[in-house]
């Protein structure tokens, strides 16, 4: 499952986080991303009734991250390479609001100025930018890692964090 970078900020931001913080930030980040995911209900005759957040339902973000438990292998290069990827981002992505911010209301409404709607162009496509679970949890695999964690013990303590979630 795809969510959005920016459910995650906090988790590629982190430093210094125990195991039970870093889980937390990747669960909340999970469970964001899957709160903007909207799923159609429908009756039997198949006439569309009603919108409902995944989110609401708590077993399904945990079977999320347990799929992509049961499929992990961590790849801490992969997952370096993806933090620096998301802080270079960042710092485009501030920097690019900043002079976006210092024109006028008016030049950005009226789409005149062609530096500011190349800004504005991709300002928005940073902002959708998607990541994959298994992805995320390699780079919380990482995080922890950089506190001298093993992988035996990142595995057993999710396991007990998500039980009591």
């Amino acid at each position: 499952m795809e969510i959005k970078v920016a459910c995650a900020a906090s988790l590629f931001k982190e430093t210094g986080h125990d195991l039970k913080g870093i889980f937390n930030l990747f669960y909340n980040a999970v469970y964001n991303g899957c709160s903007l995911t909207i799923v159609s209900m429908h009756n039997a005759d198949g006439t569309n009734y009603d919108l409902a957040p995944i989110a609401d339902n708590r077993e399904f973000v945990v079977g999320i991250i347990n799929s992509a438990m049961e499929s992990f292998h961590p790849d801490v290069e992969k997952a370096a390479s993806r933090i620096a990827q998301f802080n270079q981002e960042y710092k485009e992505l501030k920097e690019m609001s900043e002079k976006i911010n210092e024109v006028s209301f008016l030049t950005v409404i009226t789409r005149s100025n062609k530096q500011i709607n190349a800004y504005i162009k991709r300002k928005r496509e940073l902002e959708k930018e998607t990541i994959d679970v298994s992805d995320l949890l390699n780079v919380a695999y990482y995080k922890f890692s950089q506190v001298n964690g093993t992988l035996k013990q990142f595995r057993e303590g999710f396991s007990r964090f998500l039980e009591n979630k």
